[in-house]
């Protein structure tokens, strides 16, 4: 079994007494996204906060590269993975090219970029389709453009693991898919990401392994097949839904329901399968 690029060791993190995240065992490893699912408040962004270094675990381990986060520098951090976090918080009149150089930062010496960083930097952008607004300053953009914008920084790191908490919330449908393409382009390449995703079906249609968070455990961790079952999933989100096979792809497909309507849309469809 080869090294995983990122491993949660009975990781806890608690503050003030409330538990946030309680002894998560996870890894990832090369050619793998493995997404994180599960309600708000759940421990999504915790965990991910806690696997890049932002927050320091109450208890247990990361380990980036086989090696333990906490006695690695910033820069060996940084050439190893790169962060997409929720908000990008980009105030200052900076140029979308410029935000996303800032990627490249890790690769810098002397201060002072070199082609292959303005290179590197011009491709990202290309990737999200932000190239042509690259001179753009990026608090004059929309929340979608900006959030593209962010993830091309990611990308210029060229760093083997991609850290990516919602990547896809403030994106239209199309780039939703694209963003998510992306992150599996590096997979099968050897790389690997862990993505937070609300969209089940997103996380169906992309990840290898689905890990479910619920009030601060990790109650599944496997293959969509495996995880995204009703009957966990009605206990986790507590709303009606089925799971039914996708009707072009090999993957599941979550389609949530009303809750006064719940029983009858099962009657019906139960009807149309019998004429069926």
């Amino acid at each position: 079994m080869p090294t995983p690029l990122l491993e949660a060791r009975a990781l806890s993190y608690q503050v003030a007494g409330h538990v946030l995240l309680r002894t998560v065992q996870m890894r990832v490893a090369p050619g793998e996204l493995l997404a994180l699912v599960g309600p708000n408040g759940a421990g999504k962004s915790t965990l991910l906060s806690l696997l890049a270094g932002d927050l320091q675990p109450s208890a247990g381990e990361v380990w980036l590269d086989g090696e333990p986060l906490a006695q690695l520098s910033t820069q060996a951090q940084a050439l190893r993975r790169a962060v997409l976090r929720q908000r990008m918080g980009v105030a200052l009149p900076f140029t979308a090219y410029e935000v996303a150089l800032m990627g490249r930062h890790p690769h810098v010496r002397g201060g002072l970029e070199s082609p292959t960083d303005h290179a590197l930097t011009r491709e990202a952008l290309g990737q999200t389709e932000m190239l042509p607004q690259a001179e753009r300053i990026v608090p004059t953009l929309s929340g979608g453009e900006q959030a593209r914008v962010g993830l091309a920084r990611v990308l210029a790191q060229q760093a083997p693991l991609l850290l990516l908490d919602e990547p896809t919330a403030a994106l239209d449908l199309r780039h939703q898919h694209k963003a998510l393409q992306i992150a599996r382009t590096l997979t099968t390449a050897g790389g690997a990401a862990i993505a937070v995703l609300h969209d089940l079906n997103l996380a169906a249609l992309y990840a290898d392994r689905i890990g479910i968070l619920h009030q601060g455990t990790l109650v599944a961790c496997g293959t969509p097949w495996e995880v995204l079952s009703a009957d966990l999933l009605q206990t986790v989100y507590t709303v009606d839904l089925m799971v039914l096979p996708h009707p072009r792809l090999a993957v599941p497909l979550v389609l949530t329901l009303p809750s006064a309507c719940a029983a009858t849309f099962a009657e019906e469809l139960d009807h149309a399968r019998v004429a069926v």
